[in-house]
């Protein structure tokens, strides 16, 4: 490509990716209307959007409309759920049409076999792409939390199986701790603000802030951190918590599901969804057995340290976006190694 590339994207993190790059000319595109994004796209080559689906659906809705369009549009991180009620499934219908006209789906996980049977994102449209480990920059230098831990920890607001924690501690003795942010926080991400009895063992903290420091205190003094999730999720959630408490050196234990038994090997305790007996008795083992606490935490630091911070996932992300543009179905870009 002899011409620079005209990247528009939400994702202001790539714009000094895409400079160093040499070759691109990147223009940032925040909260402004509908009509002045699209009048944008008109006079870009590549579109990135980053979570933002109604700009997503935008811009596909133009290239339907106006299908000579030069644009090609990437889509990253798309946030999709089962669609369960009358208007969901509808809706569903739509994005599925709309979806048609993106020409990669970017995602932080591999088993897409949900998305692709509500909403019709098929496998070679898509491309996995390792999430990053959030404060990474700063972690690195330091040395990780090597305490044994004080308690079990439940953290993060988006779709977690309060429940099945809960009862999983009634059948552990030792002390547990439900860390949630406000109500206001947690609706709409599909987590339950819990208001019912916990056993005695386990206390409910809430960060009103939602503070990264505060989250990291109560990661790095767990020691077992643990990510329940629902039967039927179709998108990932929790990666951020379970990177970062690699990072820190604890111990994770993750409901099966995207972004868990599909990118994940040895390096966290995957159990079935919503089972609270089975999340009770690996909580027993881990608690109890320090050799196998100390090898799966070094696991996970391992890899989390080779997830690494933004540098390396924008630079994943621009190389994955730009190979569109040559119809590429095979690039090069760094990512977690996986063993043969």
């Amino acid at each position: 490509m002899h011409n620079p590339v005209r990247i528009l994207s939400n994702f202001e993190g790539l714009s000094h990716t895409a400079q160093a790059a040499g070759s691109s000319i990147f223009e940032y595109t925040g909260s402004e209307g509908a009509i002045r994004f699209l009048a944008k796209c008109l006079h870009s080559d590549l579109v990135i959007v980053n979570i933002d689906t109604k700009k997503l659906l935008l811009g596909c809705a133009l290239k339907w409309i106006m299908p000579f369009l030069r644009f090609r549009i990437v889509s990253v991180d798309l946030i999709l759920r089962t669609p369960r009620s009358f208007r969901a499934r509808v809706l569903a219908r739509i994005k599925r049409a709309l979806f048609k006209k993106v020409s990669r789906f970017i995602l932080y996980f591999k088993n897409v076999e949900g998305c692709e049977r509500f909403y019709g994102i098929d496998a070679e449209r898509v491309v996995y792409v390792p999430f990053k480990v959030n404060s990474w920059e700063k972690l690195e230098h330091e040395t990780p939390p090597t305490n044994e831990g004080e308690y079990v920890l439940c953290a993060g607001r988006s779709l977690r199986d309060v429940k099945t924690f809960v009862e999983a501690m009634r059948q552990v003795p030792w002390p547990g701790i439900l860390l949630q942010q406000n109500s206001e926080l947690l609706s709409g991400n599909g987590t339950e603000a819990w208001s019912g009895e916990l056993p005695a063992n386990l206390r409910l903290m809430i960060d009103e802030g939602d503070r990264q420091q505060t989250f990291i205190r109560y990661l790095s003094n767990a020691r077992v951190v643990v990510i329940p999730r629902f039967k039927h999720d179709i998108a990932p959630t929790g990666i951020s918590t379970y990177l970062l408490a690699m990072a820190l050196n604890r111990c994770v234990i993750i409901s099966e599901g995207p972004g868990a038994n599909d990118v994940l090997r040895d390096e966290a305790v995957i159990v079935p969804p919503e089972d609270p007996e089975m999340l009770a008795a690996q909580i027993k083992l881990l608690w109890s057995d320090t050799a196998s606490r100390v090898a799966l935490a070094a696991r996970g630091r391992e890899y989390a340290s080779r997830a690494a911070g933004e540098t390396r996932l924008f630079r994943d992300i621009l190389c994955a976006s730009l190979a569109v543009l040559t119809e590429q179905q095979s690039f090069e870009f760094q990512q977690i190694r996986e063993t043969e």
